[in-house]
């Protein structure tokens, strides 16, 4: 069994890339409201020269933040969702019924792709608690912001570690019973962690009531100027799309 990998609670383990000055000097909920603006765009677009552009700039935006290579990672999960949607609507419509659904779909992942790579998991959290969501459901958000990547790097170092050991894990049916060499390590490290978690919290009293914050937030006229921008470019976008 490989060593088993305590990075602790302390370190992230998501972390967004740099996205310069303007953006980290914006308040949470003004990306959350960039984000449901750019997610309502997508979705009242119509015309496919639009579907096209708006792709453009998402491709555009992924260059500016330098996520071009991180992107390049997910194509692997991004790439069989687009194509089975895109197969789907060439058996069961148009072709052209069949692209706007694929870009569709490529905008929404391209869209939730750019926005995470702005914030961070606690200033997600401070923004929901800002915006009266209930604490627990805000530690459940943040906590799969910062886990599930730790546990798909967890899978990727025990494979690496079983496979040095000559134990093929690749998804083949003849390589059912040594899924065992992955699943055992994993579930084991799986608990390790969220006993880890468990006391962490025990121990800064998750439970109480009244909490306090390392950060605070604040909206300036700058935030209430942009978020005002976005819906406007929203609406005026519904408009153009509906004719």
């Amino acid at each position: 069994m490989p060593p088993i990998d305590r990075p602790g609670l302390s370190p992230v383990a998501y972390k967004p890339i740099e996205s310069g000055w303007i953006m980290a000097n914006l308040d949470p909920r003004t990306r959350l409201a960039f984000l449901a603006a750019a997610v309502g765009a997508v979705l009242v677009t119509r015309r496919p020269e639009t579907l096209a552009a708006e792709s453009l700039l998402l491709l555009g935006g992924v260059v500016l933040l330098k996520a071009d290579r991180r992107l390049g990672h997910l194509r692997h999960l991004f790439g069989p969702m687009i194509a089975l949607v895109f197969v789907t609507g060439l058996v069961f419509f148009d072709l052209q019924t069949a692209l706007t659904l694929a870009a569709r779909l490529f905008n929404l992942l391209a869209v939730s792709f750019v926005c995470f790579q702005t914030i961070d998991p606690e200033e997600m959290a401070g923004a929901l608690q800002k915006l009266g969501i209930p604490f627990g459901l805000v530690f459940i958000l943040s906590a799969g912001l910062r886990y599930v990547p730790l546990i798909g790097r967890k899978i990727r170092n025990i494979l690496d570690a079983q496979q040095a050991r000559g134990i093929d894990l690749r998804p083949r049916i003849k390589n059912i019973s040594n899924f065992a060499a992955l699943l055992t390590p994993l579930v084991v490290q799986a608990f390790v962690l969220s006993d880890e978690l468990a006391l962490a919290m025990e121990s800064r009293g998750f439970g109480c009531k009244n909490r306090s914050s390392r950060r605070t937030y604040s909206l300036r006229p700058i935030d209430y100027i942009l978020m005002g921008a976005s819906l406007g470019g929203l609406c005026l976008l519904a408009w153009w799309e509906r004719g």
